[in-house]
């Protein structure tokens, strides 16, 4: 019974080892013709997309590291979202790997954010260089023969951006700056020259208003008086006669009532004697009037009139301003048409004036 026993094992045992050593025969044999055919590589995934093949993912993660912290030149940071994941993988042997793939893949998926600075005028930018030298060699150059009233408020500010071409050379920044310069220096001395002429015009106003003034004062006090009813009467503008009592005109459809003195516009009227203001208001074609009844009869009607300085009721002298010359109602320019009326009729005020 041992006999047996022993020469089944004996026999299990060398089965064992035969079957071994043809496995082991397959396996070697299988191992050389997949190493033949196929290499080990890593597949490489980014965003959940194969983006390429690898041999040393060492190396390629090296340079993904060294690419997302280069801050050469004028970049700031660089930022990627996700970074690639390895997995073990056979590939047919003639396969190339694609390190240049998988490089240009994680370079597209970076964002690269870029340092530049800008050269502010007032707050607002108006070029941007790549250094803050340059910006402040661009404004020291700006600034160099620039007039002392003329403040462009230059500044310069520390920008972000993802745009790589957001800086232009320092030579057009320069000229850009410089055109707005010229337009500023332009608009300084414009509005200088409009001030200037606005306040010459109104020393000019000023000393024509005073000479004027001065005139009518002269020839208030040395001017042709008369005497109406015992009441001395006075001239309320001086000037030319341009229309007499008693004349006709296309522009009217009566004879002439008054007489007209063309004089400025503008040019204050005084009455011809003391008196009440009975009428200060519009009427028809003598446009604004003034009526003044001086008594005893007496009227005297300031027509045409551009402004009105008295109203009804108010009892006003010689020496009064009662309103300013004009061409209002049927007038063809500025005069003063002057009336004077004795018990309602209309008498030639030259036989009293001028």
């Amino acid at each position: 019974m041992n006999f047996i026993l022993k020469s089944w094992v004996k026999y299990c045992t060398k089965e064992v080892f035969k079957t071994l050593k043809i496995v082991t025969i397959g396996s070697a044999m299988i191992t050389i013709v997949a190493c033949a055919k196929y290499k080990p590589v890593y597949k490489v995934t980014l965003a959940g997309d194969t983006i390429g093949f690898i041999t040393n993912k060492e190396i390629i993660k090296a340079k993904i590291e060294k690419y997302i912290n280069d801050t050469t030149g004028n970049i700031a940071f660089r930022e990627i979202n996700e970074l690639p994941e390895y997995e073990l993988k056979l590939i047919n042997r003639d396969k190339e790997t694609e390190e240049k793939k998988v490089m240009l893949a994680v370079q597209n998926m970076t964002v690269t954010t870029y340092r530049a600075f800008a050269v502010t005028s007032n707050g607002e930018q108006k070029a941007v260089v790549n250094t803050q030298e340059e910006a402040e060699g661009i404004i020291n150059e700006i600034k160099a023969d620039l007039k002392q009233e003329v403040d462009l408020k230059l500044g310069i500010v520390e920008i972000y951006t993802t745009d790589a071409n957001v800086a232009s050379s320092k030579e057009e920044a320069t000229n850009v700056l410089n055109q707005y310069k010229v337009a500023k220096v332009t608009e300084y001395e414009t509005k200088k020259a409009e001030e200037e002429r606005i306040a010459k015009e109104a020393a000019a106003k000023k000393a024509f208003a005073a000479s004027r003034a001065r005139s009518y004062a002269t020839t208030a006090t040395s001017a042709p008086t008369g005497n109406l009813n015992g009441m001395q009467l006075s001239i309320p503008v001086t000037g030319s006669i341009s229309s007499r009592f008693g004349s006709r005109s296309s522009s009217r459809s009566s004879i002439h009532t008054g007489l007209d003195i063309s004089t400025p516009s503008g040019t204050g009227i005084r009455p011809i004697s003391a008196g009440t203001v009975t009428y200060s208001a519009y009427k028809g074609s003598y446009g604004n009037l003034i009526i003044i009844d001086h008594g005893n009869g007496v009227q005297s009607y300031y027509a045409h009139c551009s402004a009105l300085y008295v109203s009804q009721g108010q009892t006003v002298d010689a020496g009064t301003t009662i309103g300013a010359v004009g061409s209002t109602g049927n007038s063809t320019g500025p005069h003063l048409h002057l009336e004077i009326r004795i018990n309602g009729t209309p008498v030639n005020p030259q036989q009293y004036l001028y």
